[in-house]
């Protein structure tokens, strides 16, 4: 066993500690914001659909050999995290996409166990899974959402749509995006408890394996031997 699956475990319970902590940063802010809240609450918005994009890098940084990893995603994602970040006025997108790359990539240069690899493959698909169900749960039921501290009453007189550029439904209406990024940090919370003391099942660790397995080179010059 290697130093990092050693300390496998801690950042187990660091996850689960980062996504309650942002859970309760999205329910503060739908629950009881103040005026000085307001470029907090757009960064926050920002985050919630900049996640869109970063729910996929978990499987695929799990999935795929490590120099693909390093030299494809990790420069695709962070060109999104930029891109996205220009658009709050704080870094917490760039910090926050730091912090989840370095949970997720810890593993790429070591060799733990399919165990380890596969439980972080099945964690990133059920990760997927939850923010695309609450997504259209969400949207759907939207209209039964309560404002709480996110009226329209402090929406204008914090002047909250005059220093946004962008429209939509979760711009539009942050108390649904909040409401949203609050279940979803909550469903994460819930799949890292989950699996603190499960292992994944065993086809996730077999599909692993057999993706590791793969060797386009090797592929490439089979085949032309044969030729």
């Amino acid at each position: 066993m290697n130093i990092i699956e050693k300390y496998d475990k801690p950042f187990q319970f660091g996850a689960l500690a980062l996504n309650l902590l942002i859970a309760y940063q999205f329910l503060t802010l739908w629950y009881q914001p103040t005026p000085f809240d307001v470029d907090k609450i757009t960064s926050f918005i920002g985050l919630m659909i900049f996640e869109f994009v970063m729910v996929h890098s978990g499987i695929f940084m799990a999935a795929m050999p490590k120099k693909i990893s390093l030299f494809v995603f990790v420069p695709l994602y962070g060109l999104f995290a930029l891109v996205f970040n220009s658009f709050t006025n704080d870094n917490s997108i760039l910090i926050l996409y730091c912090i989840v790359v370095f949970n997720r990539m810890r593993f790429a240069f070591s060799d733990v166990s399919s165990h380890v690899k596969g439980r972080i493959l099945f964690n990133a698909i059920i990760s997927m899974m939850v923010y695309f169900v609450l997504i259209f749960v969400v949207l759907i039921f939207q209209s039964l959402i309560p404002k709480l501290g996110l009226t329209t009453e402090f929406l204008n007189n914090t002047n909250f749509f005059e220093n946004i550029d962008a429209s939509g439904e979760f711009i539009e209406k942050p108390h649904v995006t909040m409401c949203f990024g609050f279940l979803y940090y909550i469903g994460l919370s819930l799949v890292e408890a989950y699996f603190l003391n499960k292992k994944p099942p065993q086809q996730t660790v077999k599909k692993l394996k057999t993706i590791k397995s793969l060797n386009p080179y090797k592929a490439f010059k089979n085949k032309e031997h044969f030729k």
